[in-house]
C-alpha cells in the first residue's frame, strides 16, 4: 500500500473514532454498504475521488482532513483551538491563561519596539544637529 493511501485510511479510521462513530454509520452516512465500507477503511479497495468526498461528508470534515497527518504539530493553531474544546475545564482554562500571557507579552515587546524605534529616531535627530 502506498504511503497516501495508508495515510488517508489510516485518518478515515482515526476521525471516524475520534467521533465516536461505528464503520455502521459512515457507511450509512456515505451511502455503502457496512462490509463495503469495513473493506475500504481496511484497504481492501481503493475509494474513488467521490467516495472520499461522502466520506468526508459522514465524518463532517473536510475532504483535504482526511490527507492531513494526524500529528498535532502539522495542525494549525486553528486546529489545534478546536482541539482545545475537548480538553477538561481545568486544561482548558490553563491553556486560556497561558494563551493570555503570551498575548500580552507579544503586545508588551511590540510597545518596546516601537519606544526603541523611536528612541533611536530622536538620538539621529539629535546627533545631526
Amino acid at each position: 500500500m502506498e504511503p497516501t493511501q495508508a495515510l488517508l485510511l489510516a485518518n478515515i479510521k482515526r476521525i471516524r473514532k475520534e467521533k465516536g462513530l461505528t464503520q455502521k454509520d459512515v457507511a450509512e452516512g456515505c451511502g455503502m454498504l457496512v462490509p463495503t465500507y469495513s473493506r475500504l477503511e481496511r484497504g481492501g479497495s481503493n475509494p474513488s475521488l467521490a467516495s472520499m468526498v461522502r466520506i468526508a461528508k459522514a465524518l463532517a470534515v473536510d475532504v483535504v482532513e482526511l490527507f492531513q497527518s494526524s500529528e498535532i504539530k502539522d495542525r494549525s493553531v486553528a486546529e489545534k483551538l478546536v482541539l482545545v474544546n475537548d480538553l477538561s475545564e481545568y486544561n482548558r482554562n490553563v491553556v486560556t491563561i497561558l494563551l493570555d500571557s503570551m498575548i500580552e507579552k507579544d503586545r508588551v515587546e511590540k510597545l518596546q519596539q516601537i519606544k526603541m524605534k523611536s528612541r533611536l529616531v530622536e538620538l539621529e535627530k539629535i546627533r545631526k544637529k
